[in-house]
């Protein structure tokens, strides 16, 4: 019994003299750590991690994008007489401001934003002379006034589309780059399945069509706008201020004047392009995209909002967005 007992004591003291072992190899400084060994698991005190401080490395913000997150002394007091509007950050895709923005509405000249993505895709050589037919020349509405027979460079068309939101250079290079404009049509709808534009249709190049077939929402028009905004040629034509001429490239060299219906060019800072629209069925529609130091990019879109309040509902909402949101890539 006493040698059974002697047995079992030194099975307990084994841990203890690897320990001491440990002790007389490592230094007196080994002692601590030793005690700490005989601890077991549940006896060992608990770390809350809960309250341990987090210390940013620097090289994992490198390439985030800011985004945009609300002040704290921020109110939601924005109210916008539009029919239909939205204000996106450009960034990221991020919905800052929306009334009805899924809701369909004839959008009229802002067709024009997608004519242009699909030009930017197909287009090799803007220098390319395509001519004017008598299909193109009868498009009337926002007019430059071309003639049939006029042959001019594609770049100049796009000027004329863009700027001016000419109908007839709109339906001259859709005809002139996908042989007709219902194929060119066929190419813009597959344009918005590839952007996920679940409601939006196009009936025709120009956004002169005002039955059911041509429909879109504020939401998908600012989403093509957000597309746009990889193509410099297209901003830098949208900035270009009224008042510039364009020449056939034909026998007649006429001139044409090309103005720029955005009235707020060179009064409004930071615009970075924008697009206007009118039917009777679309009312004075407006797409804009706008950025500022340090303060992101913004595009906003209203569909049905008056002539002259589309202006300044559009000012308004970007203005809005500016001084509520902060941009950043710290949450």
């Amino acid at each position: 019994m006493v040698l059974i007992t002697a047995y079992l004591i030194g099975i307990l003291l084994l841990p203890i003299k690897e320990n001491i072992k440990n002790i007389s190899s490592h230094g007196p400084l080994a002692w601590a750590k030793a005690v700490s060994a005989t601890f077991s698991k549940e006896d060992s005190p608990q770390t809350d991690s809960s309250k341990e401080t987090a210390v940013a490395d620097p090289s994992v913000m490198t390439g985030l994008s800011p985004v945009p997150r609300p002040k704290d002394n921020s109110k939601d007091d924005l109210v916008v007489w539009a029919k239909k509007a939205v204000i996106i950050d450009a960034e990221s895709g991020e919905v800052l401001y929306q009334d009805k923005m899924l809701d369909s509405h004839q959008i009229a000249s802002l067709t024009k934003t997608m004519t242009a993505l699909v030009l930017m895709d197909i287009v090799k050589d803007w220098n390319e002379k395509v001519p004017i037919s008598q299909h193109a020349a009868t498009a009337g509405g926002a007019t430059v006034h071309f003639l049939t027979g006029e042959k001019f460079y594609a770049k100049d068309l796009l000027k004329a589309m863009l700027m001016n939101s000419d109908n007839t250079a709109a339906r001259a290079l859709a005809e002139h780059f996908a042989g007709s404009e219902d194929k060119f049509v066929e190419l813009m709808n597959q344009k918005a399945k590839e952007l996920n534009l679940r409601n939006t249709q196009f009936a025709d190049a120009a956004g002169l069509n005002a039955d059911d077939r041509s429909h879109s929402c504020a939401y998908d028009v600012a989403m093509i706008a957000r597309e746009e905004m990889k193509y410099p040629m297209v901003l830098e034509i949208m900035q270009t201020p009224s008042h510039i001429q364009i020449t056939s490239c034909d026998e007649f060299g006429n001139v044409h004047q090309i103005g720029n219906t955005n009235k707020l060019l060179g009064q409004y800072p930071g615009i970075l392009g924008a697009k206007t629209g009118f039917t009777y069925e679309a009312g004075y529609c407006l797409m804009m995209m706008r950025e500022m130091a340090n303060k992101g990019k913004l595009i906003g879109v209203v569909l049905d909002a008056g002539d002259i309040s589309r202006w300044t509902e559009m000012q308004k909402m970007l203005d809005w967005a500016y001084n509520r949101y902060k941009w950043s890539v710290f949450p």
